[in-house]
């Protein structure tokens, strides 16, 4: 599928998500009835059990019961529907992307698509239990390379923690931010920064998607080289809940330093972000600062 179809899918599943109930059967009819049998026990899956689920922009992506991030994908074919929406909007053929915390793919997967066959896709997932997983969403596109390694501020091994299926959302090197405690399986995983990595390419990279559970400062300062030289679109994850300090807003600070504008993306709109004292969660679109994306 080119771009111009992956967005008129993608509005499709989102006026399904957004429609009122008695609209959604005439939307999505398949979507609806699935949904509706799961909502009154008549589906049930155990926690743990892999699905093939319809999705926006694949047929048959992989997804895993009682995962909360699946769980919004097996309802609506769609997951962060606003980051969705700003990577098509800023994705372009024959890029270099580059997606920390790959999780089960769906953003490598999409990222995958509208780079085509002339880009490339550099996935980094540490957990090898998630990295299995999703190898059949990922593993159907050539363009795609995917790294069992950490970004991190330098090279080193580490203690990772792998929360199993249900929260393997939260795998990483820092207790879960949960609010119910969950015991994690410790695990070592090398390291690698973005400086090192794009020494190994041959191209710039365009696009680098964070979102790797509290590691985001560590990732930027070891990206301090390809962020001057490249000067590529981030994409930021930033929250301050289950945290005992807000360091949302100086990560931000941080990347502004760097001589990045903060943009949001809302109602179909790139806005400039103004500053906060604390940061619920959130994905914000980084671009070098004499980038402007209003018209993007």
């Amino acid at each position: 599928m080119d771009a111009a179809e992956l967005y008129q899918r993608f509005k499709v599943c989102m006026c399904y998500k957004q429609a009122a109930s008695w609209r959604k059967p005439f939307i999505a009819p398949s979507r609806f009835i699935a949904n509706q049998l799961r909502k009154f026990g008549l589906l049930r899956y155990g926690i743990g059990t892999v699905l093939k689920v319809n999705t926006f922009h694949l047929p048959a992506f992989t997804v895993v019961s009682g995962d909360p991030v699946s769980d919004q994908i097996m309802s609506y074919g769609t997951y962060e529907d606003e980051l969705t929406e700003a990577f098509l909007r800023l994705v372009q053929p024959n890029q270099v992307v580059v997606d920390i915390g790959m999780h089960l793919g769906y953003f490598t997967t999409l990222f995958a698509q509208l780079v085509g066959p002339g880009g490339q896709v550099h996935s980094f997932e540490p957990t090898p239990s998630t990295r299995k997983l999703s190898l059949a969403n990922v593993s159907q596109f050539p363009q795609v390379t995917v790294h069992p390694l950490a970004v991190w501020s330098s090279r080193t091994t580490m203690t990772f923690y792998d929360y199993g299926v249900q929260w393997m959302a939260y795998n990483s090197f820092t207790k879960a931010r949960l609010e119910t405690e969950v015991k994690g399986t410790p695990f070592q995983v090398e390291t690698i920064t973005l400086d090192i990595f794009c020494q190994t390419l041959n191209r710039p990279i365009a696009v680098v998607k964070i979102d790797a559970e509290s590691a985001e400062r560590d990732i930027l300062s070891g990206a301090v080289g390809l962020l001057a030289s490249d000067q590529p679109i981030i994409s930021l994850e930033v929250g301050d809940e289950g945290s005992t300090e807000c360091h949302s807003r100086e990560l931000v600070e941080i990347i502004q330093k760097m001589g990045y504008r903060v943009w949001e993306f809302r109602n179909g709109r790139f806005l400039v972000h103004a500053l906060r004292s604390n940061y619920t969660y959130d994905n914000l679109i980084c671009a070098p600062a004499a980038r402007d994306l209003s018209s993007a």
